[in-house]
């Protein structure tokens, strides 16, 4: 099985663009270290840094291309990050509001309880003092009604 050959392998990736990296690097300390061994006359200084300046220029994007990153990846990556962060913080500020509306759905069902039961309490409360009065009004005697027991006299 060879490493570097996978390409769904994503420390292949990792690898090649290390050994990419190395060779370049390796390449420009060539150059520097023939420039110094050997000089370079003064009719031909102004076309070698002209051909050392557009090496470098072109190392990230000789890196970037070994690496097998481009800035267009990068830069799709960096908007989709935020369009999640984004996502994220509408979720986040859409919990604080649910949340919010439960709690004072629990505040109002708490209060109309308190309301209810105030209510049932009242009522029976009120239904056993009804229980000894009469239709009339008067306080039912073990008798009877006073009125009833005027009528039958």
């Amino acid at each position: 099985m060879n490493i570097l050959s996978s390409k769904s392998n994503g420390v292949a990736k990792e690898i090649r663009g290390f050994l990419g990296s190395v060779l370049i690097f390796g390449f420009i300390c060539s150059i520097i270290v023939l420039l110094i061994q050997f000089p370079v006359l003064e009719s031909n200084k102004s076309i070698v840094l002209m051909l050392i300046g557009a090496v470098a220029a072109s190392i990230p994007v000789l890196i970037s291309a070994i690496s097998g990153t481009k800035p267009d990846d990068v830069n799709a990556l960096k908007a989709t990050l935020e369009k999640k962060e984004h996502q994220i913080q509408m979720l986040v500020d859409a919990k604080d509001r649910l949340e919010e509306m439960v709690i004072n759905l629990q505040r109002e069902m708490l209060q109309n309880q308190d309301t209810m039961l105030d209510r049932i309490l009242l009522k029976n409360a009120m239904d056993f003092d009804d229980k000894d009065k009469c239709e009339c009004g008067c306080v039912n005697s073990p008798d009877g009604c006073c009125n009833n027991s005027n009528l039958n006299e």
